[in-house]
């Protein structure tokens, strides 16, 4: 089984190289691992950590000013030159090689002769979270008609968010009622193919509920009311590090902001607005978060130069090769729950500092004292949610999600004077070429233009 697994994250962290057609878009037609539920959920897991850790999660960083893009295409997404071509192999592996195996396992785990719910709950999950990172990017998305191709529907409709994220939170309803079935009432079981959590549904089940709650937060400016059922989900989310979702890493198998560094240094380096913080705050993660530069000093590229300085901090053993990547998090939760108390009018205080301790507990893996940091007695939306960007530095895109949905915290967009080809950060990224190439229902919207939950 190990065996197989390395080389299932050789095959899906390959890059994907030649000309693409319109069957690439949404389906794998050869995939050789159709009719294997095993071999399904692992594949799609690693599709998913690449999904989560790629380019989806360097380019947001970006955007979010944790990061400062200095060379080949990173200078220019560094400038807002972001182009339809950026994202044809990313579409590819959202769709394609993650969504459309995940469907496979979906229906194949509903056989009536050899149902197994554990697998439909997982594929659920796991396609929630792949859906919500097309939708969070892109607004408008295919969804209900993605995966027809095969029965002769090649330009699939898109489906509005607001209609996406209904779907997503039915997707994690019935994702947490498959996997409290029985075990007895499974035809196949989940075990080590499971690279997450090793078929363990109870963890399954939590971080369920606190993807949930993510994702109602997130429309909180757009629906109601949504508060109360945020905590519900919280309340039977994640409850400790120790059950936090993550990407597995070895040496054999790297994460990709590691395997990048290594591969292609210079391309990126931390951003002067994120590396002051940490300095002047004294941040115990600040050793762990980033490495010093040339000079053995902790210095961010400045943006708002037209030559940014490359001898700067990178990211640092947080981010090494063979580091479990965070997925959703208690730390996460934690922060969702302050936002969510201060909404309501009450001092989140106590919870913000509880989520900064956790963090500082994970990201240092307990070496650390977080009293620097996790000392308020009053927390504003500001506070919360500018402590949630430090927390999750380079993790993956929800802090570029947090930024657009709430303009916190203050950030300044790289100077047109200086390179930049819009006044603002974009909003949304623009559809890859081939999608709007082949399929007419995707059209462009300039990325000054939010999603329906942004502002």
């Amino acid at each position: 089984m190990k065996n197989k697994v390395k080389l299932l994250y050789a095959l899906c962290f390959t890059a994907i190289v030649g000309c693409k057609t319109g069957d690439d878009l949404y389906i794998s037609p050869n995939n050789p691992l159709e009719g294997n539920l095993p071999s399904l959920l692992t594949a799609s897991e690693v599709n998913t950590f690449q999904n989560v850790e790629g380019d989806l999660s360097r380019m947001s960083s970006i955007m979010v000013q944790h990061s400062a893009g200095l060379n080949a295409q990173y200078a220019d997404v560094q400038n807002y030159r972001i182009t339809q071509g950026d994202f044809d192999n990313v579409w590819i592996g959202l769709y394609a090689n993650t969504m459309y195996n995940l469907k496979l396992m979906i229906d194949k785990a509903n056989i009536a002769e050899t149902k197994s719910p554990h697998y439909s709950g997982m594929g659920k999950v796991l396609m929630a979270l792949n859906l919500s990172f097309a939708t969070d990017l892109w607004g408008d998305v295919p969804y209900s008609e993605a995966f027809q191709w095969t029965s002769g529907n090649k330009t699939p409709k898109l489906d509005t968010q607001q209609d996406i994220y209904k779907a997503i939170d039915n997707l994690l309803g019935e994702a947490i009622a498959d996997l409290s079935v029985s075990k007895d009432k499974n035809y196949y079981l989940p075990e080590n193919e499971d690279l997450i959590f090793k078929g363990d549904n109870a963890k399954w089940i939590k971080a369920a509920y606190t993807l949930r709650a993510r994702f109602l937060n997130r429309t909180s400016s757009k629906v109601s009311g949504t508060e109360t059922k945020v905590l519900e989900y919280l309340a039977k989310g994640i409850s400790s590090n120790a059950e936090n979702m993550l990407a597995p890493h070895d040496q054999n198998s790297q994460n990709q902001w590691g395997a990048f560094e290594d591969s292609r240094g210079g391309y990126l380096g931390s951003n002067k607005l994120f590396v002051d913080r940490l300095v002047a705050k004294k941040d115990p993660r600040l050793t762990y978060f980033l490495s010093p530069n040339s000079e053995d000093k902790f210095i961010g590229g400045n943006i708002m130069d037209e030559n940014i300085n490359p001898d700067i901090s990178i990211i640092g053993s947080f981010f090494a090769g063979d580091h479990n990547f965070p997925i959703v998090t208690y730390y996460e939760a934690k922060f969702i729950e302050a936002e969510v108390k201060q909404r309501q009018g009450g001092n989140a205080a106590t919870l913000l500092n509880e989520a900064i301790k956790a963090n500082v507990a994970y990201v240092t893996d307990g070496a650390e004292s977080a009293d620097a940091v996790a000392n308020y007695t009053t927390a504003t939306k500001t506070d919360i949610l500018t402590e949630k960007w430090v927390a999750l530095y380079n993790q993956g895109i929800e802090p570029y999600n947090d930024y657009r949905r709430t303009g916190i915290p203050a950030l300044t967009p790289r100077p047109q004077s200086v390179g930049a080809t819009l006044s603002i950060i974009p909003k949304r990224y623009p559809f890859p070429q081939t999608t709007t190439l082949y399929n007419p229902n995707a059209k462009n919207i300039p990325m000054d233009v939010a999603v329906w939950w942004g502002m």
